[in-house]
C-alpha cells in the first residue's frame, strides 16, 4: 500500500506540473526534482507489495508513505495560496509581496527537507534487503496480463450462485413457516451469528418458485445495524410500487401509510434483513398490515432478543455446517464440478476444519485457493496464513478496501464505484483499454474470490450492483485506517485528531467538522452518506472552508439539490468546462452553458477525457461544442430538450450527435409530441416514449457503438 501511496502523489504531481504551470514555475525545479526522488522509492518498494511482514519493514513503508503525503499537502497548500495572491489587485499584491516572497521561500525549504528525509530512508539499504530479495519469487507465480483478463471475461458469466450447498432441509423450513397461517402473528425469524449465511438463506427461499407463486407481491429491504426509517420505508415503496412518484420532503407517518394502503389488499411478503434493534420494528411495524390473509414479514437477525420482540412464536436457528457441508461447499467453489486432486485433499480439509462450519469463512478461503495452483507447494503456503486481503494482488488491495467506504449493508452501484476508482488513481488504462473497463474486470475479481457479493445483475448476466458483508467490511475499515487510506465518521465515532487522505462522513456534516480537532486540509476524497437533510448555505460554507483541496467530492443526489456557483473554492474542482481531467459530470439537467463572451472558447478547446454527460440542458451552446468535437470520446450522453423550435431543434442534434462516434448510451428528454418507431439495427434499445421523425433515428445509424437509446417525452 506504501507504494499505492507514493504512486497517487506522484500521478498528482505530474498532473499539477502540467495543468498548475502558472501557480508552480516558481518552484517547479523543486518539485520536479522531488518527483524524480519519490521516482526511485516507488521502483524499489514495488517488489514488496504483500510480500513482507517484518516490523522494520512495515515501519519503513510507513515512514515512506507519510513523506509522500506531507509532500503533496505543501505543494497543494502552495497552489492555493499562489491562486489566491493572483486574484489580488495590483496594489494588493504589493502590499503583500513580502508575505508571498516568504511563501515561496517557506515552500522551497520544505520540498528540501522532505528531498533529504526520502534520501535518508533510500540509503539506509538494510531496510529494503528482503524486498528485494523476494522479487524473484513474486516474478514466477504471476499471471500474464492478456491470460487474467481472459479469465475474468469467462468469470463474469457466472457471478451468482444459484445452487446453494447445505441450505436443502433450511429452506423447506422457512418456507413452511411463512407458508403458516396464523392469527396472532405474520412475523418469521432467522437467527444465528455472522457470516452464516441468513442472508443467502433468505434471498434463496425469496427467489425459489413456490414462494413466488404463493405471495401477490413481494419486497426485500436491508435495515442493518444504522436504520433509519425513512430510507427503510421508501427501500419499501421503490421495490412495491417502482413507477410511484413521491416527495423526498414527506414524513414517516406519510410514507407509512403509503405502504400500508399499497399492501392492505394483498398477500405480500416482505423481508427485513439484518434486523438489529428492537425499538427499530416497533418504529416500522405499524407499516404492515395483518389481514389474516398468509401475508408474512421475514427477518433475519443475529440477536434472538429481536426474534421474540417481534413474534411470539419461535425463530428458525440457523445452525453451522457439518464437516461434510462445508467440504462440499469448499469443493464446489474451488474446483467447480471437477474431483480434488488426491495429494491436497488432506490439506484442503484441514484448512476447511479450520473454518469451524461458518460458511463466510469457507467461502473466503475457497476464493483465495482458486486463483492458485491446485498443487501441494502452493496450498502448503496457505495452511496457517489465510487472510483474504494480504493474499490480494497488490493492484486489487485500494479498490477492495474502498468498499469500506459505504455504510453498512449498502447497495453499491457498479458503474459509479469503478468511476470512483478511476477518479481515486487506483486503476490506469490497460493498452486501448479504457481505465473503466479495466476497472470492471477489477470488479469480478472480488467476486469471485467471495469478498463481494453481486446483488443486482442484468439480463445479460453483468453485475449492476454489489454489496459487502458487514464482517468484511470492518477488515477493510480497520486495514484501511492503518494504512491512512481512509477513515469513516458514524454518530457513534467522531474522528478526532487523526489526517486521514479520505473520509466517510456517515453523520451530519455540521457535526463531524464541528466536533472534530483535525485538519482538513490532509483530505482529498470527501463522501457523505446522510440522508437526513439538505445541505445549507452554512455547510456549504463549511465545506468551502475547511476542505479546499478536495479532488473527488460525493455528496449524494438527494442530499445536494443545488451547487452554489463558488463551488470554484474546491481549487481543484473549479470551473467544469475547464476541468481537462473531468471524466464524469452527472446532473440534473440544472447546469446551462450560457452564451456569452466565454462561449467562444468553450466550443473549442477539446476535453479528452470526458465520457460521460448526464443530464444537461441542450441548446445552440452546448450543440457547437458537440459538432465541433469538444468531447470526443464521449460515451454515455443524456439531454435535456425543452425547446419548441422542433425544427431547429431537430436539425442541431443532428449535426452535433453524429460527431460523437464512441457513443454508447443516449439519453433524450424532449417535451415535443411526437411518436418514433423503433428502429430495428439496434442490438438492444430500451424505448419508453417517443420523440420526433424517424430522420433521427436514421442519423443515428452511423453510431457503431450505440448499444441503448432513451427517448422520453415530456408533454
Amino acid at each position: 500500500m506504501a507504494d499505492n501511496a507514493i504512486s497517487f502523489v506522484l500521478n498528482n504531481l505530474s498532473q499539477l506540473l502540467v495543468r498548475q504551470a502558472s501557480l508552480l514555475f516558481e518552484v517547479d525545479d523543486k518539485v520536479r526534482s522531488l518527483q524524480s526522488e519519490l521516482s526511485m522509492i516507488n521502483v524499489l518498494l514495488k517488489t514488496s507489495q504483500g510480500k513482507t511482514k517484518k516490523e522494520i519493514d512495515k515501519e519503513v513503508v510507513r515512514q515512506i508513505r507519510d513523506v509522500a503525503y506531507e509532500a503533496e499537502d505543501i505543494i497543494d497548500t502552495f497552489i492555493v495560496n499562489v491562486a489566491m495572491h493572483k486574484r489580488r489587485t495590483m496594489l494588493e499584491r504589493m502590499l503583500h509581496y513580502f508575505e508571498y516572497a516568504k511563501l515561496r521561500h517557506n515552500v522551497a525549504e520544505k520540498i528540501e527537507s522532505i528531498k533529504a528525509t526520502v534520501n535518508e530512508i533510500r540509503d539506509n539499504k538494510l531496510k529494503f534487503a528482503d524486498i528485494f530479495q523476494q522479487e524473484a519469487e513474486s516474478s514466477s507465480s504471476t499471471i500474464k496480463e492478456e491470460e487474467r483478463v481472459q479469465l475474468m471475461h469467462k468469470k463474469r458469466r457466472n457471478v451468482e450462485e444459484h445452487n446453494v450447498v447445505g441450505f436443502v432441509s433450511e429452506s423447506k423450513a422457512v418456507i413452511q413457516l411463512l407458508k403458516e397461517k396464523s392469527t396472532q402473528s405474520n412475523v418469521a425469524s432467522i437467527i444465528g451469528m455472522g457470516g452464516l449465511g441468513k442472508t443467502t438463506l433468505a434471498r434463496k427461499v425469496y427467489n425459489c418458485h413456490e414462494i413466488k407463486s404463493y405471495f401477490g407481491c413481494r419486497a426485500w429491504v436491508y435495515v442493518s445495524n444504522d436504520c433509519r426509517v425513512k430510507e427503510l420505508l421508501i427501500g419499501l415503496i421503490k421495490c412495491l410500487m417502482p413507477n410511484l412518484q413521491y416527495e423526498h420532503g414527506m414524513a414517516v407517518d406519510e410514507l407509512k401509510l403509503m405502504v400500508r394502503e399499497f399492501l392492505t389488499t394483498r398477500r405480500y411478503l416482505v423481508v427485513l434483513d439484518d434486523l438489529w434493534k428492537t425499538q427499530d420494528w416497533d418504529e416500522v411495524q405499524d407499516a404492515f398490515p395483518n389481514n389474516n390473509n398468509g401475508s408474512k414479514i421475514l427477518i433475519t437477525s443475529r440477536l434472538k432478543e429481536v426474534a421474540s420482540h417481534t413474534s411470539p412464536y419461535p425463530p428458525y436457528y440457523l445452525q453451522l455446517l457439518s464437516e461434510d457441508e462445508s467440504w462440499e461447499l469448499f469443493s464446489k467453489k474451488v474446483f467447480r464440478g471437477e474431483e480434488c486432486p488426491s495429494d491436497i485433499e488432506h490439506l484442503g480439509k484441514q484448512m476447511v476444519k479450520s473454518c469451524g462450519g461458518l460458511p463466510l469463512s469457507i467461502v473466503v478461503l475457497a476464493g483465495l485457493l482458486a486463483n492458485k495452483e491446485n498443487s501441494h507447494r502452493e496450498w502448503s503456503r496457505v495452511v496457517g496464513h489465510v487472510n483474504c486481503y494480504d493474499n490480494l494482488p497488490a493492484r486489487l488491495k485500494p479498490c477492495f478496501l474502498y468498499f469500506g467506504m459505504y455504510p453498512e449493508d449498502f447497495e453499491i452501484p457498479l458503474r459509479p464505484l469503478v468511476q470512483k476508482w478511476v477518479a481515486e488513481g487506483f486503476i490506469k488504462q490497460s493498452g486501448t483499454r479504457n481505465a473503466e473497463d479495466v476497472g470492471e474486470d477489477y470488479l469480478y475479481e472480488p467476486i469471485d474470490r467471495s469478498l463481494i457479493q453481486a446483488s443486482r445483475v442484468n439480463i445479460n448476466g453483468d453485475v449492476k450492483a454489489c454489496r459487502i458483508h458487514d464482517l468484511l467490511r470492518d477488515l477493510c475499515i480497520s486495514e484501511a485506517k492503518e494504512y491512512k487510506l481512509f477513515e469513516v465518521c458514524r454518530d457513534s465515532n467522531i474522528l478526532e485528531g487523526s489526517r486521514p487522505r479520505r473520509v466517510s462522513i456517515q453523520c451530519g456534516m455540521d457535526r463531524y467538522v464541528s466536533s472534530s480537532n483535525n485538519d482538513h486540509s490532509c483530505v482529498r476524497s470527501l463522501f457523505c452518506f446522510d440522508r437526513r437533510h439538505s445541505y445549507n448555505s452554512g455547510e456549504w460554507k463549511c465545506l468551502f472552508k475547511c476542505f479546499k483541496l478536495v479532488r473527488t467530492l460525493d455528496l449524494e443526489m438527494d442530499m445536494c439539490m443545488k451547487v452554489p456557483s463558488n463551488l470554484s473554492l474546491f481549487i481543484h474542482l473549479s470551473g467544469i468546462w475547464n476541468l481537462k481531467q473531468l471524466r464524469h459530470l452527472h446532473t440534473n439537467g440544472s447546469i446551462i452553458v450560457l452564451r456569452g463572451r466565454h462561449s467562444s472558447k468553450a466550443s473549442v478547446e477539446v476535453m479528452w477525457n470526458l465520457q460521460t454527460i448526464y443530464f444537461i440542458k441542450f441548446n445552440r451552446e452546448i450543440a457547437c461544442m458537440l459538432e465541433k468535437g469538444r468531447f470526443p470520446k464521449l460515451r454515455t450522453l443524456g439531454l435535456y430538450i425543452s425547446s419548441v423550435d422542433k425544427h431547429n431543434v431537430q436539425h442541431e442534434l443532428l449535426s452535433s450527435i453524429q460527431r460523437l462516434t464512441h457513443l454508447r448510451k443516449l439519453q433524450l428528454s424532449f417535451q415535443l409530441k411526437y411518436k418514433v418507431q423503433k428502429p430495428s439495427n439496434y442490438n438492444q434499445m430500451e424505448w419508453h416514449v417517443g420523440c420526433k421523425p424517424i430522420e433521427l433515428l436514421h442519423s443515428m445509424q452511423q453510431l457503431s457503438n450505440l448499444s441503448t437509446l432513451f427517448g422520453l417525452c415530456n408533454v
